[in-house]
């Protein structure tokens, strides 16, 4: 007989080997990984399983990178930015993963928005700072394609984060313990504050400009970037730069043309840079009588005519209401002398439908003040102008207009001054030839 082998004290410790569970039989049959198998490695035959499903890192995986910012980091950080409907959103904030010089984009990887978008954000070189590093931080605003993807714009690259101790791989930052739930405004000093002391903050006062309302031409615009451009000679000469037109500046319904003209008051970035400010996509109104059927908006305007009107807007700014008024009557074509009619231009001028008595009614604000700088015999000069207007104004809110300027004006005049009571007589006729004519021929006031 053959002699048995003694066991050792660890063959005998061993457990016999128990039957497969009904758990075991079903991971068998469904093909899921067992307890301690990996999908990634060969199996127990030492042969790969290609058949195991594709890796994909769990949201809890990616760190948080705003905690990983020192404090000059999160001091750069800007938060919030205001969207279109006027809500405030906050910024991304996570690292370039991949960038191909070649093809000319990448992907930030980034928490927060793998968890609203599930995919990395995509990344034009557009908005790749040059020179760029794997793993540098940068905040970020989200836009989608047509095909529902994210992309990345209004970028902030952030400085190189410092040695964490462990290599930054492409992709990838040194891993944080107790990450919590990403916000773009989290930071040591409120990532344990309630939402209501983590609401956006009220928008900055711009930091206005003391010049006189600006005139300019759109040069640029971006619906992508949501920024563009003004071309204007005086803050071109002043600046050395063209004026940044914001997003929240273009009109409503998105009616705007190249080389449009603008009217806009300066105001300045951190930087100290020029911005346009209350914009006035439709500054020039054009007489009623005018044969032009395109649009004031889309009109091309000669640069003499240009340039009056930059003088009106400087008289305006210099509170000289009355050089102002004078002004424009006599480019209007009515400040023939009190007596005699009108007498027509023999050769009409550049733009001469642009009704500039208007252009300057729609910047003076209080009348009461206005009619205190001007003297009285301005006062029936600017009474016989309104009166000639209103005959061929097809606008109700224009006559409306002119007969409230009209009633201000008649009741401020000081008919006892010796330059008004000269030409009094002969201005009441021809007033009241005016106003006839308008009764007969202006359906408004027959309406009255």
């Amino acid at each position: 007989a053959k002699p048995e082998t003694p066991e050792t004290e660890q063959e005998k410790e061993k457990p016999a080997p128990a039957e497969s569970s009904p758990e075991a039989k079903r991971s068998d049959e469904t093909g899921d990984p067992k307890a301690g198998s990996s999908t990634t490695g060969p199996d127990a035959s030492g042969q790969f399983n290609i058949d195991a499903p594709a890796f994909v890192p769990k949201i809890e995986d990616i760190p948080d990178i705003v905690e990983l910012l020192p404090n000059h980091h999160k001091s750069r950080l800007r938060q919030f930015y205001q969207a279109y409907n006027g809500s405030y959103c906050t910024y991304y904030v996570g690292t370039l993963k991949s960038f191909n010089t070649r093809n000319g984009y990448g992907f930030l990887e980034c928490r927060q928005a793998k968890a609203d978008w599930g995919v990395d954000v995509f990344i034009h070189k557009n908005n790749v700072q040059t020179p760029w590093f794997l793993g540098q931080p940068v905040e970020f605003a989200v836009q989608v394609n047509t095909r529902g993807q994210p992309q990345a714009y209004d970028c902030n690259w952030l400085p190189r984060l410092p040695p964490q101790g462990n290599k930054v791989t492409p992709g990838t930052v040194p891993a944080v313990p107790g990450a919590g739930p990403y916000t773009a405004s989290s930071s040591s000093s409120n990532a344990n504050a309630t939402p209501e002391q983590r609401a956006p903050p009220q928008p900055k006062a711009p930091k206005m400009s003391d010049e006189p309302r600006r005139l300019g031409t759109l040069k640029s615009f971006s619906q992508t970037h949501g920024y563009g451009f003004v071309d204007c000679a005086e803050t071109k000469a002043a600046y050395n730069r063209d004026v940044y037109l914001d997003k929240s500046q273009m009109r409503e319904n998105s009616a705007w043309q190249w080389g449009q003209l603008l009217e806009f008051s300066v105001s300045f970035n951190d930087r100290g840079n020029p911005q346009a400010q209350r914009v006035n996509w439709e500054p020039v109104p054009l007489i009623a009588s005018s044969p032009s059927s395109v649009p004031a908006w889309k009109r091309t305007y000669n640069e003499k005519t240009q340039d009056q009107l930059k003088r009106l807007l400087k008289l305006l700014h210099e509170n000289n209401p009355e050089t102002a008024i004078v002004t424009a009557i006599d480019l209007q074509g009515g400040s023939s002398s009190p007596g005699s009619a009108a007498q027509p231009a023999p050769e009409a001028p550049p733009d001469a439908d642009v009704d500039y008595v208007f252009f300057v009614l729609d910047r003076l604000e209080n009348k009461e003040e206005v009619l205190k700088a001007i003297k009285d015999f301005v006062k029936m000069l600017f009474v016989l102008m309104l009166s000639r207007m209103l005959r061929t104004q097809p606008s109700m809110k224009r006559v409306e207009q002119l007969i409230e300027w009209y009633e201000a004006v008649a009741q401020a005049i000081q008919t006892t001054s010796d330059a008004v009571r000269q030409h009094f007589q002969d201005v009441v006729k021809q007033i009241n030839t005016h106003i006839q004519n308008a009764a007969k021929e202006n359906d408004h006031l027959q309406n009255e």
